[in-house]
């Protein structure tokens, strides 16, 4: 699953969308940098402009080793000019680059973003209800972002379409995010079943 044997990889999903206020890249750059003081690596879409960036210079800045997945068609329009060092992985499309972070993620953490962001946490969400090994996710609301998500979960279970079965947390801050995680993970291997939260 992770990219080294003796760090635990978090996958990080979010837009290339600044917000609606600055208190959404803050809070993108405490994710990075919470992840690598508690020495976590970082897999994300690769970019470097938007929440994502600021990811991924949090990370950097500090020392978190970074692996970027980002298909060709737009790596010229989400890598931007301040991209960190980290190893980029160029692929085909959408689908193979949700398959390559999911794959190589011990856990993952969601901040807001659009259409691809809720495509990823949707995708560990499916996994995780049908018993698949996948890491435990945590959506990190910065102003109650996820609360309509939650209403749209709550809604589809209430409808018998799914089973009422806790597959993600939500968080308020970066240190509750990786509280939760490395609660879940405490070997830094541990995966999430369904019925385990």
């Amino acid at each position: 699953m992770a990219i080294s044997e003796d760090r635990t990889t978090i996958g990080v999903f979010c837009g290339i969308a600044a917000g609606p206020s600055a208190r959404y890249a803050q809070v993108a750059t405490e994710v990075g940098h919470t992840l690598a003081a508690r020495g976590h690596d970082l897999v994300y879409g690769a970019g470097g402009v938007g929440l994502m960036g600021a990811v991924a210079r949090g990370a950097r800045a500090g020392g978190s080793r970074i692996t970027g997945v980002i298909p060709a068609f737009l790596r010229d329009r989400e890598i931007g000019d301040e991209l960190p060092e980290q190893t980029v992985l160029l692929v085909d499309d959408l689908l193979e680059r949700k398959r390559l972070m999911i794959g190589r993620a011990d856990a993952f953490l969601a901040l807001p973003g659009g259409y691809g962001t809720l495509d990823e946490v949707l995708e560990v969400v499916s996994m995780a209800a049908l018993g698949l090994p996948v890491g435990p996710l945590v959506l990190v609301d910065v102003a109650d972002d996820w609360t309509l998500f939650q209403a749209m979960v709550d809604e589809i279970q209430d409808r018998g379409f799914a089973r009422r079965t806790p597959l993600y947390h939500r968080a308020g801050s970066a240190d509750e995010a990786l509280d939760i995680v490395e609660d879940l993970l405490p070997a830094g291997r541990r995966l999430l079943t369904p019925g385990r939260l």
